[in-house]
């Protein structure tokens, strides 16, 4: 039986318009806020992870180790201000040109996802051959990571402007797709302003 290349997403381009300085290059924990989740992900059953960077970023966030890992690599997104449509896109055609079964889509500044939601999204991918997406859920509102199978890459490719993949989750009938719902709201910890990067370095000082 033929084994599920699953390809990893990391969309790394956004201009951290809401936080007023480049978030990803911010200290938490012993690195920093880009690199936390990515190395999560490097810990899992991805196969390889496609990260898709602001070409004006100088990648502070990336260790040299992290840089030099065969199951990573950067990819400029040269079309970063039409919004998180185009950094997803680079990376769908990216997924397609890798051969990939599915992609699961990881936004990098979410920095407390874990392996064994992952592994659960991936699970339960293979384990049901009519399901095109699975979707990480929190309080029943579906969110980042998501997998999404190769069906659905040519849909993904038609995106626009900055609605990342919401509408095409909002069509797939409920035969094709799950949604997993997890109970931490830390996992879902989106850093957008200082609020939250205050929030996130509370968290990191309790859990390590």
């Amino acid at each position: 039986m033929k084994e599920n290349r699953i390809i990893g997403i990391y969309l790394a381009a956004g201009q951290s318009k809401r936080m007023g300085r480049h978030k990803l290059s911010l200290p938490l924990g012993d690195g920093f806020l880009g690199s936390m989740a990515l190395k999560t992900i490097l810990q899992t059953e991805v196969n390889y992870t496609a990260i898709v960077t602001n070409p004006l970023d100088d990648l502070i966030w990336m260790s040299p180790a992290l840089r030099e890992n065969g199951q990573c690599g950067v990819f400029p997104c040269h079309d970063y201000m039409n919004g998180q449509s185009s950094s997803l896109k680079l990376g769908i055609k990216i997924a397609s040109k890798l051969q990939a079964d599915a992609a699961v889509i990881f936004l990098a500044d979410q920095p407390f996802i874990s392996i064994k939601m992952i592994s659960k999204l991936i699970s339960l991918y293979k384990g049901n051959e009519h399901i095109d997406v699975v979707s990480s859920c929190f309080n029943g509102i579906w969110r980042p990571p998501t997998l999404f199978s190769q069906k659905l890459f040519l849909q993904l490719l038609n995106i626009q402007g900055d609605k990342g993949a919401r509408e095409i989750l909002k069509e797939r009938k409920e035969k094709n797709r799950l949604a997993v719902e997890f109970q931490s709201s830390m996992l879902f910890l989106d850093v957008d302003n200082e609020e939250d990067y205050l929030l996130a370095r509370n968290l990191v000082e309790q859990l390590y």
